[in-house]
């Protein structure tokens, strides 16, 4: 399943008969389309747009919904190690990986920036808790202000996703892309919440038509998270996105 096209993983998936008449019955599988193309676009300037792309291919699995996205893991080098990262781009795989559908995994150290190659170089013990350790990353006093920043940003996507069912359960319309930014809502019964991500140097401004989607009807919009402006004008959204940034807003 170490795969970056969507056929091939969603093979593997589970709640259908495939070519062979077998049911793999697997109900959960790792997103390796969206890890390859996560770290492409924040890495490597690959389009956004193809965010969008993988996302279009979820009507080959069963459950889409039950999809585990990452941007890291044992199998590939830490984000924060190969040639393209920053603190920012870290901060944005975090944003992207909890805003999108399904059931997110997150690598330990990734919330603290720790480095790594490939593997084993990628285990390295967490700071803190053993024996000879220097300094104790559990606690804030442990940790570098680069570390404690990507700590809090970290935690601040995830209380805002236990708190809205949108983030954690809701359908995902795709509303924008482009080279380097990507816009899309997250809907439950309760509430309509928009991702606007940027990853461009530069800040961009980004204008939606709302006609035809599900947002049509919004009457208001205010931000929830990140440095973003966004308001509504003749049934359009218009964003104001900084540089290398993800922010959040309820549209209402």
């Amino acid at each position: 399943m170490f795969h970056p096209d969507p056929s091939v993983t969603s093979f593997f998936a589970g709640g259908v008969k495939r070519y062979d008449g077998i049911d793999s019955g697997l109900t959960t599988v790792f997103d390796f389309p969206m890890l390859f193309t996560l770290r492409d676009v924040l890495l490597k300037n690959a389009p956004a747009g193809r965010i969008a792309g993988v996302l279009r291919q979820d009507f080959l699995y069963s459950h889409p919904e039950m999809l585990v996205p990452f941007f890291s893991n044992h199998d590939v080098p830490r984000f924060a190690s190969p040639e393209g990262t920053s603190p920012a781009k870290l901060r944005m795989a975090f944003g992207l990986t909890l805003m999108l559908r399904g059931i997110p995994e997150l690598y330990y150290g990734d919330e603290i920036g720790m480095p790594g190659g490939g593997d084993p170089d990628n285990r390295r013990d967490f700071p803190g808790g053993w024996i000879g350790d220097k300094n104790d990353a559990f606690t804030q006093a442990g940790r570098t202000s680069d570390q404690q920043e990507t700590f809090a940003y970290a935690r601040a996507l995830l209380k805002l996703r236990r708190e809205h069912t949108a983030l954690r359960s809701g359908r995902l319309w795709h509303l924008a892309s482009d080279e380097s930014s990507y816009i899309f809502a997250r809907e439950s019964e309760e509430e309509r919440l928009v991702v606007a991500f940027n990853n461009a140097d530069q800040p961009q401004e980004v204008h939606i038509p709302l006609a035809d989607t599900s947002a049509e009807k919004a009457l208001a919009i205010a931000p929830l998270f990140g440095e973003a402006k966004g308001e509504l004008a003749r049934k359009e959204v218009h964003f104001t996105l900084p540089g290398q940034s993800l922010s959040i807003f309820s549209l209402n």
